[in-house]
């Protein structure tokens, strides 16, 4: 989310006589290289899980056009929903995730849902692993598939093994033979809805990534309070507040800042998994269906579109070419990625890295103790923040998570935070901010939602051997 830095000052009067406007409310993302090339990768904006009209769920439950019969014709308005969304939020890899009903049914080339000049792109097999889209305006968003039941396979490179019913089992399988087949099947096996999976089903998969936050489980009303111990019905309240069509009603995409909440029990497993040793990549699932709040909001939109849950966060990956599915997946692999929540604003500037007097190691990467790294952190600000609106308030934490736990090492409002890696452990940092400059756009429903530290970006982890 840019803050247009090119404001719609006041050109008369607002309705009082004298209040000035506030700077337009950009809808879109910019090109999310304008976070900042770094040592030549470039961050690429991407969405891992994301369900499609071959997803049963999707689409108000309504994903096919007439019948529900596998084969038949998709809900096409829905699709265009989607395809226009990414291309407005200036997405560059969409990480497709759709449930086995009814992906499994479908040939492997189907399911890129390819429409007008849309190119696939093959590997060295001949085999299409990603599906390229042009936008109007030049953007290039590449689509990947995978599936999302127990565990949630990501980038295929083609359907597992077996016939149709075979291909059932597998994808709704819940064991490390199901794990396998995902990455025989050329896939990255990760685990969504963290908060739902205990330590010892973890153990069990092996997972290269989990969600260290879902937007679903922090929506639903059944999720909630079993797995999240929050209130059940008080994410939809308080997104009903943004259905208000009267003057002065607040900015429909700020929804999302009145009912989120970190997920600490996906994060306590992500740490704990960290703390045993291991290598585990973590992002955010958007879990967009557009089937959970078709209420429209104040802007004429409902509340669950694809654009506005897409804009809302997305995974970083750091690539040398965000325009080749491979260099994705590989960065995706290996953690060399952060979370970026831009309903608060894209963040500009944001570099962490571990620096030697000869060497820099980027996210997701070794050193070790003997190499006397120091984790180096830039702090991000807001991108194109108009100067006429409040001052954020934004605090880096250096985390080092060990065998005993997850531990503050040092934090900072601005410029460069820095620590000594002298112990082993996986060392990542969060940035917080306090967006006061949302305030403004909330309109009659007053600032509070504004004045609450949240987390701007969670940095995969540098581990010390």
């Amino acid at each position: 989310m840019r803050l247009v830095a090119i404001a719609l000052v006041c050109l008369g009067c607002g309705s009082d006589g004298g209040s000035p406007r506030l700077p337009a409310w950009d809808k879109a993302l910019p090109e999310a290289s304008v976070m900042g090339v770094r040592r030549g990768l470039t961050p690429a904006r991407g969405i891992i899980h994301l369900h499609s009209p071959y997803s049963h769920d999707a689409c108000d439950g309504m994903p096919r056009d007439l019948t529900m019969i596998p084969g038949g014709p998709i809900n096409e308005p829905c699709l265009a929903d989607l395809r226009a969304a990414l291309c407005t939020t200036h997405v560059d890899y969409a990480a497709l995730t759709d449930h086995d009903g009814s992906m499994a049914d479908e040939e492997f080339t189907k399911l890129f849902s390819m429409r007008g000049g849309d190119q696939p792109i093959v590997n060295t097999a001949n085999e299409q692993i990603a599906s390229k889209m042009t936008c109007d305006d030049g953007h290039e968003v590449d689509f990947t598939i995978g599936g999302e039941n127990d565990i949630m396979p990501i980038m295929l490179d083609r359907h597992v093994v077996g016939s149709v019913a075979e291909r059932h089992a597998t994808y709704n399988g819940d064991d490390a033979a199901a794990a396998a087949a995902f990455r025989a099947a050329g896939g990255l096996v990760w685990m969504a809805h963290t908060e739902q999976h205990d330590l010892p089903e973890l153990h069990t998969i092996a997972p290269d990534g989990v969600e260290l936050y879902n937007l679903h489980a922090n929506i639903d009303p059944k999720i909630r309070p079993m797995y999240l111990g929050l209130d059940a019905s008080g994410a939809i309240a308080a997104v009903a507040d943004f259905a208000d069509t009267n003057p002065g009603h607040p900015e429909p995409d700020l929804a999302f800042i009145a009912f989120f909440s970190p997920s600490g029990p996906a994060l306590d497993r992500w740490n704990a998994l960290l703390g045993e040793g291991k290598h585990v990549a973590a992002s955010a699932g958007t879990d967009a269906h557009e089937n959970a709040l078709p209420i429209m909001l104040g802007d004429g939109e409902r509340g669950d579109s694809y654009r506005r849950m897409i804009r809302w966060f997305g995974n970083i990956a750091l690539v040398d070419n965000p325009h080749d599915p491979a260099h994705v997946k590989a960065a995706l692999a290996s953690g060399r990625m952060f979370v970026a929540f831009e309903v608060f604003g894209t963040p500009d500037g944001f570099d962490a890295r571990a620096v030697t007097a000869t060497t820099t190691t980027e996210l997701g990467g070794t050193v070790a103790v003997a190499d006397a790294a120091t984790f180096t952190v830039d702090l991000p600000h807001v991108l194109g923040l108009d100067p006429s609106l409040p001052a954020p308030e934004i605090t880096a934490k250096l985390i080092r998570v060990d065998a005993t736990g997850a531990h503050d090492l040092a934090t900072a409002g601005d410029g460069t935070l820095t620590t000594p890696m002298t112990a082993v452990g996986a060392y990542r940092v969060e940035i917080w901010i306090t967006p006061h400059h949302l305030g403004p756009y909330l309109g009659d429903l007053g600032t509070k939602d504004a004045e609450v530290s949240l987390p701007w970006i969670y940095s995969n982890p540098i581990y010390v051997e």
